[in-house]
């Protein structure tokens, strides 16, 4: 089988050298790699790579603009972001698992987290040991039972075949590519989670993740950019929403989550500046949702507790003292 990997970066050229090298290192080395940048001058000239340029944020965008680039002949797509690694036989590995297993669409593989240095953190996103197929008849029953966190770009491979069909899905997406595609693969068939860590997600460099601080300032600093970044996210999940066919198992996943983005952010869009804020339901309307979902078995009754207690906290407390109580007991 023939692979590509697609590698994206916007303003972020720190780690870009150990990332490529992750990919040319590879025990089975892909067939094309494609990379989207902002800035192709400060890319390494010698990489043998069909170089994109796109001098622009929203991620969704570049990533049509490098699937309309693969070749004709590739089979498997692998992603990587600017700041990850690839495991020096995750090629290799997840292909072997592509040629047995026809009916899997898309694999999701475990991830190894690194500091801004490179170090290996001791604490784990993906804590299931064992393989998980999931389909659209199962993923609210394996989700509930295990929260298998099922993001990050450089975490996912997929058959191009199903990628050419969900591309101008993608194309319509801000940042939150890595969410189309699951969904959208379970629509196609099925999705295959590995516990086997295949990729190293580096922690506290980008905008979703605060890593080591050293100071309550810098903590607070960082934490301004994940709720911005928290912001796109849901304005993306509403659109994922809007778009997704023939997965109501899905769309009950992206309503709950959703129900805890709006909670988030609606303390948070108090005290944080950002260039772009969703449009954000009320209070009184997030308690009224969350009865609801908890009668047509959205959300559990561990869910309508917590909803109803973060409400409540807002209510009373008001939205900035929340926010300000859970910057301090986060730091």
């Amino acid at each position: 089988m023939k692979s590509a990997v697609i590698i994206t970066v916007y303003k972020r050229y720190k780690y870009i050298d150990e990332a490529l090298n992750s990919v040319l290192s590879q025990t089975v080395k892909p067939d094309q790699i494609i990379i989207v940048a902002d800035n192709p001058k400060m890319l390494n000239n010698s990489i043998n790579a069909t170089v994109i340029e796109a001098d622009y944020p929203q991620l969704g965008k570049k990533m049509f603009e490098a699937i309309k680039a693969l070749r004709d002949d590739i089979d498997i797509v692998y992603f990587l972001e600017d700041d990850d690694m690839f495991y020096k036989d995750k090629i290799e590995y997840i292909n072997k698992i592509f040629e047995k297993r026809r009916d899997i669409v898309t694999i999701h593989n475990s991830r190894k987290l690194i500091d801004e240095n490179g170090i290996d953190l001791n604490y784990e996103f993906d804590k299931i040991p064992f393989e998980i197929e999931i389909r659209k008849d199962n993923i609210v029953q394996i989700i509930r039972e295990n929260y298998i966190l099922l993001t990050n770009n450089s975490s996912l491979s997929i058959r191009k075949d199903t990628l050419e069909k969900i591309k101008n899905y993608i194309a319509q997406i801000d940042i939150s590519v890595d969410l189309v595609i699951v969904y959208f693969s379970l629509v196609f068939g099925k999705l295959l989670h590995i516990p086997e860590k295949l990729t190293y997600f580096r922690v506290g460099s980008g905008s979703s993740t605060i890593g080591n601080t050293h100071s309550f300032d810098e903590f607070i600093e960082r934490k301004g950019k994940i709720v911005c970044t928290f912001n796109r996210t849901v304005n993306d999940l509403s659109k994922i929403y809007s778009m997704l066919p023939d997965c109501e198992g899905c769309k009950k996943i992206i309503k709950r989550d959703l129900l805890y983005w709006y909670l988030y952010l609606s303390a948070e869009n108090e005290v944080f500046k950002c260039s772009y804020k969703a449009q954000l339901p009320s209070l009184n309307s997030l308690f009224f949702s969350s009865i609801r979902y908890y009668l047509d078995g959205t959300i559990s009754v561990k869910d309508l507790y917590n909803v109803t207690k973060g409400v409540l906290a807002q209510l009373i407390l008001g939205k900035k003292k929340v926010s300000e109580m859970r910057s301090k007991k986060r730091f």
